[in-house]
């Protein structure tokens, strides 16, 4: 059996451009699962994602619960044995409020990284100290509606989509210094143009084969 973790915000628990916040139930981590099991390949993936996460910054007006990097060393060890840990984070950093330029988001997703290098969560019993490997994914670019003065949702997140044009250089850079493999979903989704945070129902469905092709590639490495 391997067992995967998902650790994300929205877009990752399953919130989408449609249905005002329910949950989705193809979201791209059980379609993730699901073409793994099509590829036949004996994996368990566990979902920890919560709408309005962080990397590492406490959110002051919305709880200081959405900061990922606080809970996260106990979301490891509860999950565990984990053969493979999948974070997808950052976008929430680059709100207004937080005043965070993109190479601090990627700092931000650097401290995860090395919290998940000194949890010993991998495989075995509880007693052994084993790592799980990291895969970093860098969140796609916002949609262009964010950047335009009479969407709803501005002032939030005033000038957020210029920053997540160049998270992936920022992530780049700090993957590369930690060796970690990072997969650009820019590749292979854009967000959506209803809702420029979130995703559609079909990018959902997309990127969890996109990600389970990865990963079964990965695997037979």
């Amino acid at each position: 059996m391997i067992n995967i973790l998902v650790f994300g915000d929205s877009n990752s628990w399953g919130y989408t451009d449609e249905d005002e916040g329910k949950r989705y139930e193809k979201r791209w981590p059980i379609e993730l699962s699901n073409h793994l099991a099509n590829a036949r390949l004996n994996c368990s993936v566990k979902e920890d994602s919560l709408p309005g996460r962080t990397t590492n910054v406490n959110d002051m007006q919305d709880g200081s619960h959405l900061n990922g990097a606080s809970i996260f060393k106990s979301c490891l060890l509860s999950h565990s044995p984990l053969d493979l840990i999948i974070i997808m984070l950052g976008t929430n950093d680059l709100k207004k409020r937080f005043n965070r330029s993109s190479d601090e988001v990627a700092k931000g997703v650097k401290e995860l990284i090395n919290i998940a290098k000194h949890t010993f969560s991998g495989k075995g019993t509880w007693h052994d100290q084993n790592l799980s490997e990291i895969v970093v994914i860098c969140p796609p670019v916002l949609g262009e509606l964010s950047n335009d003065l009479q969407w709803s949702n501005y002032i939030e997140w005033e000038g957020a989509f210029d920053k997540s044009k160049k998270l992936f250089n920022s992530l780049k850079h700090v993957t590369d210094e930690e060796k970690i493999y990072l997969i650009d979903s820019n590749q292979y989704i854009k967000s959506s143009s209803l809702d420029p945070i979130h995703w559609s129902k079909k990018t959902h469905e997309t990127f969890g084969k996109k990600v389970a092709d990865l990963i079964v590639d990965r695997i037979k490495l």
